[in-house]
């Protein structure tokens, strides 16, 4: 009863915010000057495949609200969150974005996998560029015999010009049920101009929590597309 209270809930905050949306969208019909919507397109390809979002902010009530859709394999996601604008100046800014999502597994039979509450935190600050995004994946809510994670991606850069950003990245995955810290991948970024509103984003990465037989060499391939 309780799970499906929760997701009773969550389902009932995205149609609300989606209606809200819609309704707003539709007023401004007759001003397309006003009505675009900010959105953006990411794909991923790292050690655990290949992964593709989907976001898009919308100004309801005003308010900043923003919207992320996942897609790996069979697992769909969809988050929900408010941009919170804490520092706003010329040279120095610093956003907080909240979210809640909801996450399938379209294969599997019993409807929901996991619920995901996330952090990302935005900080621009002249040429450097700070980006850090903590998301928990709970497991439990759904299935009780798996354990909860919580997985932490940060990195910083420096523009060289306004093609060429580089600094660097750690990440972190931590699992439940005593389990521990079982990856932590540190190692230089690269982000690239790749033409108008595009992002090509390298990192070239080593894991301490390698296996004996392992290098511990990893990284990530991310192309983002915004408009």
């Amino acid at each position: 009863m309780c799970r499906f209270t929760l997701v009773s809930m969550i389902v009932s905050i995205v149609a609300i915010a989606s209606f809200s949306a819609h309704a707003e969208s539709d007023e401004s019909e007759m001003a397309p000057e006003k009505s675009r919507i900010p959105g953006w397109f990411r794909v991923d390809t790292d050690s655990l495949g290949t992964h593709f979002l989907i976001g898009a902010t919308h100004s309801v009530g005003g308010l900043s609200l923003e919207s992320n859709i996942f897609i790996d394999d069979t697992i769909g996601e969809f988050d929900l969150g408010i941009s919170i604008p804490a520092v706003k100046g010329d040279s120095f800014s610093l956003t907080l974005l909240p979210m809640l999502g909801l996450g399938y597994d379209f294969a599997a039979p019993d409807g929901p996998l996991a619920v995901y509450p996330h952090l990302f935190v935005f900080m621009p600050a002249g040429k450097l560029f700070l980006k850090s995004w903590t998301i928990g994946t709970l497991y439990s809510m759904f299935d009780e015999d798996k354990f909860n994670e919580v997985y932490t991606r940060n990195y910083i850069t420096y523009s060289l010009n306004k093609t060429l950003a580089i600094g660097p990245q750690v990440e972190a995955v931590f699992v439940g049920g005593g389990v521990g810290l079982v990856s932590f991948v540190l190692g230089p970024r690269i982000n690239i101009g790749y033409g108008e509103n595009n992002t090509l984003g390298i990192l070239v990465g080593y894991d301490t929590k390698k296996d004996e037989e392992q290098t511990g060499l990893t990284g990530r391939l991310s192309f983002t597309r915004r408009w």
